[in-house]
């Protein structure tokens, strides 16, 4: 048995297209199943000082075993970041530049909310630069208890970024 899991790629910092390759290249590897991906989007960096240069974001679904633990999949996606030269800053810092950021977003059927993670993503409801590139490829995901599916969420979504559909494939 398994059930989809959502997850959010971003980098503004170095080869942002080469890190989001190896990034979704570890993650088949590590979780022996290749993500369906979005197409790549330029986003201005959200909650950032201005200047601070633009991510390039995706969006993944990975279809995984329902036996492993939504906090294994963080862990694992931890680790890639570790891998590609990412240095977590403590918590509370606020936003900073990244080589690389990868997210659990929601995991189908789970509800969470532990210190070290919260599911359905507390936020994502919020930031059009995850909602544009899930709704490409899980539209009709339920993300909430309600029923709400992705293309619900951007519909309601205030956030008004520009969220710039990159013609480069993935």
């Amino acid at each position: 048995m398994t059930r989809r899991c959502l997850l959010g790629l971003g980098s503004n910092l170095g080869d942002r297209h080469a890190l989001l390759d190896e990034a979704l290249s570890a993650i088949g590897e590590s979780f022996g199943a290749q993500p369906v991906v979005s197409s790549r989007y330029e986003t201005p960096a959200w909650g950032m000082a201005p200047g601070t240069p633009p991510f390039v974001n995706q969006a993944a679904v990975l279809e995984l075993p329902k036996s492993l633990h939504p906090s294994a999949i963080l862990e694992g996606l931890l680790d890639i970041e570790r891998r590609l030269g990412r240095t977590r800053s403590a918590a509370g810092a606020g936003y900073q530049s990244r080589s690389i950021d990868l997210d659990v977003l929601a995991v189908e059927g789970v509800e969470m909310n532990e210190p070290h993670l919260t599911l359905p993503h507390p936020r994502m409801h919020l930031r059009r630069f995850v909602l544009e590139p899930l709704n490409e490829i899980a539209p009709d995901f339920p993300v909430t208890a309600e029923g709400h599916t992705v293309a619900d969420l951007l519909r309601s979504c205030t956030d008004d970024a520009a969220v710039k559909r990159l013609e480069t494939a993935p």
